[in-house]
Parts: C-alpha cells; structure tokens; sequence
C-alpha cells in the first residue's frame, strides 16, 4: 500500500480529523463545528466526495446516533482514492449549555483517528460556541490536533451561517499552526424527507478544494 508521505501526512490526517468529525455534528458540508448536539435517540448517515489540499480525492462515510441527551457518538471512514489511504475514526461530542434565542451555547469533542498502516491513532479535541445573532448563527472552534508521534497543534475555525428559505448557506475559515488557512462557502437543502444535499467550495493555498454528499436522517 502506498502511504502518504511524512511532509503530507499530518495534514492529511488533520482534514481526516477536522471534515470527519464535524459531519457527526457540524451541519455538512460546513466544516466548522457547531454546539449543537441531536435529539436522543436519533441519527443519521452521510456520504461525501471531496477534494482535499494536496490534491487528495477522497470518499467520506460518517454514521451518528444520539444515545442520550447531550451525547452524540460519531463513527467514520475515509478513502482517500489518490493515496490509497483508508482512515477510521470514533468521536464523542458532549454539549455543555443548552441553546437559547438571542445567546450562546457551548460544546465539547474528543476524536481518535486511524489512518491503516500507521502506528498509533491521531487525535483531536476541540470546543465550540454557536451564537444566535439575529440573521443566522455564528459559530466559533477552537481545538488541539496532534498527528502520531507528533506535537499538539492548535487549531481554530470560524463561521457564518444563515437560512435563505429552503436553502442555507454558509462562509467559513480555519486554520492550522503550521499549515495554510482554508477560506470556504457552501450550501445544504432537503431533496426530500429526511434526506439532504450539500456542496461546498474553497481555496487553500492557492488549490481550489471542493465538496458534494448527501445526508440520510433515522
């Protein structure tokens, strides 16, 4: 198996970790997380193909159930189709304040994830606010990567995020110490009951990056 090559692979496994995760909770293709936890007993699956920095092509799978209320619990899988690198990964997201009109609310994550063929998992821990400020929602991540073996790297994120009738949208930055900021926007709407789309674009570095799935609701 060809493995991705030390200069790329923290990276790689950073996006592994920071497109994943947030679509366990983080309204995809947004990658910014929100605070915002499901209600119990409820889930859903996504599925998306993206166009990572470096020129990654990979294919996502994520599955989310809420156990209980204030938990989600988030299962992934990702393909990345140029370098031939599948990665796992299991997270937990804790909701720490309950959202209200008008205020903010807080989160917490923890994700460990592992790309085959490498020792070790790599991990990220973050937490979020989302604030309600009248035309949309803002929302704010700030959080520590640290790739096997490597040093914990800070990482930050934030977005805006608005409802335009069945249509919402979105703009958004993050970053990692060490690595090119990412400037995106994107969109979601309801295909039909309980099933959405979503498509995202951006520009890293001067690499356009890019992203389309679906996600299915139960």
């Amino acid at each position: 198996m060809h493995l991705l090559s030390h200069s790329r692979l923290p990276m790689a496994v950073f996006l592994g970790l920071f497109l994943l995760p947030c679509v366990g909770h983080a309204e995809r293709p947004m990658n910014v997380d929100d605070a915002g936890v499901g209600a119990a007993r409820t889930g859903f699956v996504q599925t998306w193909f993206a166009r990572e920095p470096g020129g990654g092509r990979v294919w996502n799978v994520a599955s989310t159930y809420v156990p209980l209320t204030g938990l989600e619990v988030t299962a992934t899988l990702s393909r990345d189709r140029t370098d031939r690198l599948t990665t796992t990964g299991l997270e937990g997201k804790f909701q720490l304040t309950r959202p209200q009109a008008g205020g903010c609310h807080h989160a917490a994550a923890l994700e460990l994830t592992h790309p085959r063929g490498q020792r070790g998992p790599a991990s990220f821990s973050h937490g979020m606010m989302t604030c309600d400020v009248g035309r949309g929602a803002v929302h704010m991540n700030l959080g520590l990567f640290r790739a096997p073996g490597g040093p914990s790297l800070p990482t930050a994120g934030v977005a805006w995020e608005r409802a335009f009738g069945a249509v919402t949208g979105y703009v958004e930055w993050e970053v990692q110490r060490d690595e090119k900021p990412t400037l995106g926007m994107g969109f979601r709407t309801e295909l039909a009951k309980d099933i959405d789309l979503g498509a995202s674009v951006g520009r890293n570095g001067g690499e356009t990056l890019y992203s389309i799935g679906m996600k299915f609701e139960f």
